[in-house]
């Protein structure tokens, strides 16, 4: 009960005054009622608390109350008067600093308050504008157990007995490259005894790799492992008996299915592979998978790929894909039909093939330029744009900017190589069957590329320029024919090979397999066109802008002689003379960087 109920309480039970006409009784008396008002009604909440407080020291609070207005000393109830009370400086002291730090917290927490809405304000109106829908999906990677593997060297290498030598065949003899690294000749023979029809060491990679364990002071070989990759490992442990024992380590090499959507955006391929869940280096073997068939390069964004592939594990871990089994490609045009390849594997054909049974001739001629458009043809009574007069024009020019790499159009060795009048920067390859083609205009050469080298098809001659005797980057391709020049289309560039009989009745059974897979991909919701994209894209009638040359490139003389009515020799480096700026096109790039562009010729690896 408050103190101000208790003085009401007490007011009640005092006799009433007879002067104060009609109270009635047990009522407290006009002025008693007036006075306990004055005194407690502006503050009674305050007084109420501090007479709480105070009974817990003092609870008789008995006497007379005296009214500060007169002094008049009026009967409250009976009893002693009560002791004015004094807080003491202490308490006085402790009740300051609290209230300061009320203050002072209340002040903190108003400032927070405030700047936290402040903060809030832009993402509250950003949340109440329409907000995009995401333009691309992720989806997490297959989640995967390492597993327990054999014992291996790197095991030992902290032992104190034992050092550890490794290094890699490269260009030696086997023999050769492991006594380069430190072990004795005696010792690496023990190694071959015991790896002896397991792995022939004739036929080592330049990339394999080697380590060993040595005894120190005696350097004798302990255990030896052969690494032809992550999949392939040799190893031989000297046993109790002091022998080599050779055998090739089971590192649960396995080969499983993977496969997924992808979304194509300007992020490049292997960034939206990643986001779905993909590991790296998909890029590879689907551009084999396309090769002759799509350029995974010059894929469009908002492409959609369904991609079914073959990956290795070893120990549970990835280690690589092996191969494409089958892909569709989505275009982002409305209403276009959508392109699969499949892998198939016939008692005469092999490879990926499209819908209708055909894929790149094996063996055939490709294309220097996949997918480049040809600007001008072979034309024996070509009028010269630049002399003004009728000479041959003695090949076919494929449309590209400067910088494009230059593939080898089939396997051969390089014949010629370095500067040739009109034709610019001039790379010729010699193949079987008497056959020459030349590639002119470049930039430069592919790094390291010399005459007497033998090239793989599809491997990177040089890059497109425009040097010599030329109207604009492009690259001249020609093919000769026992010393005489042919037409380059005759040689059926990109030429298709069909399935025909019983291979097309078994690769429609695949096909039918395959379909049934690709179908079962959820296809990922595409992400909205890029405003700007779409602003500056050209008219779906308007054909791609590329500059065109017509040729004024004939390779009439011999190579190495120059034209007695040649263009200006280009620069030292052998850029045109007006280059665009630095970095506006690959021929700014590094030749490492620019040799990144080179791709595999091999077909990708499936296993059947």
């Amino acid at each position: 009960m408050g103190l101000r109920e208790r003085l009401l309480a007490r007011a009640r039970s005092v006799q009433p005054d007879p002067s104060d006409e009609g109270s009635s009784p047990g009522e407290p008396t006009a002025h008693i009622k007036r006075d306990i008002f004055e005194q407690f009604g502006a503050d009674a909440n305050q007084r109420d608390a501090a007479a709480e407080d105070s009974e817990l020291s003092d609870p008789n609070m008995e006497g007379v109350v005296e009214e500060p207005a007169t002094g008049l000393a009026r009967p409250w109830v009976t009893g002693s008067r009560p002791k004015a009370r004094q807080l003491s400086p202490t308490l006085i002291a402790v009740f300051g600093t609290l209230m300061g730090l009320v203050t002072v917290t209340t002040l903190v927490a108003l400032g927070m308050n405030l700047d936290r809405s402040r903060k809030a304000q832009p993402a509250t109106v950003a949340a109440s504008r329409p907000q995009p829908p995401p333009d691309s999906f992720q989806i997490p990677k297959k989640k995967r157990v390492k597993l327990a593997g054999p014992w291996r060297i790197a095991d030992a290498k902290a032992a104190p007995n034992f050092r550890v030598i490794e290094g890699r065949v490269g260009e030696q003899s086997f023999l050769a490259a492991v006594q380069t690294a430190g072990a004795p000749e005696k010792e690496v023979y023990r190694v071959m005894v015991a790896l002896k029809g397991l792995r022939n060491f004739d036929q080592c990679k330049k990339d394999d790799r080697f380590v060993a364990l040595l005894e120190r002071g005696t350097s004798r070989i302990k255990a030896f492992e052969y690494i032809g990759g992550k999949e392939e490992v040799y190893q031989a442990k000297e046993g109790r008996d002091g022998l080599l024992t050779g055998s090739r380590l089971d590192l649960s090499v396995r080969r499983e299915r993977a496969q997924g959507a992808i979304v194509i955006d300007a992020g490049g391929f292997d960034a939206a592979a990643d986001r779905a869940g993909f590991e790296s280096g998909l890029s590879k073997v689907l551009a084999d998978a396309l090769d002759g068939h799509e350029d995974l390069d010059r894929l469009e964004p908002r492409t959609i790929l369904r991609v079914i592939a073959q990956e290795v594990t070893v120990l549970g871990e990835f280690a690589r894909y092996s191969g494409v089994e089958a892909v569709e490609i989505r275009p982002p045009a409305a209403g276009a039909e959508p392109t699969r390849i499949y892998y198939f594997r016939g008692p005469k054909s092999h490879g990926h093939f499209d819908a209708r049974g055909r894929a790149p001739h094996e063996g055939g001629w490709r294309k220097p330029i996949p997918d480049a458009p040809i600007t001008s043809r072979f034309n024996p009574k070509r009028f010269h744009p630049l002399l003004k007069r009728i000479m041959p024009h003695t090949g076919t020019d494929f449309g590209a900017g400067i910088g494009t790499p230059v593939r080898a159009s089939s396997y051969g060795i390089v014949s010629f190589m370095g500067p040739a009048g009109p034709s610019g920067n001039l790379a010729t390859i010699q193949h079987p069957g008497g056959i020459e083609t030349g590639y002119a205009h470049l930039s430069r050469f592919a790094e390291g590329l010399k005459v007497g080298d033998r090239i793989k098809r599809l491997e990177v001659v040089g890059y497109v320029g425009s040097t010599g005797r030329s109207t604009g980057p492009h690259l001249h391709f020609s093919a000769k024919k026992d010393g005489k020049f042919i037409d380059p289309e005759t040689l059926d560039l990109d030429g298709m090979h069909s399935l025909a009989g019983d291979e097309r009745i078994e690769f429609t059974r695949t096909k039918a397999q395959y379909d049934a897979l690709l179908d079962a991909i959820a296809l990922p919701p595409l992400p909205p066109p890029s405003p700007a994209a779409s602003a500056v894209a050209p008219s779906a009638s308007a054909p791609p802008q590329i500059a065109t040359d017509e040729a004024a490139d004939e390779q009439t003389e011999e190579p190495g002689v120059p034209a007695a009515k040649s263009a200006p020799a280009p620069s030292a480096s052998g850029a045109p003379a007006a280059a665009p700026p630095a970095g506006s096109n690959p021929i700014y790039l590094t030749d490492k960087e620019l040799l990144k562009l080179q791709s595999a010729s091999d077909d990708g690896e499936v296993a059947r």
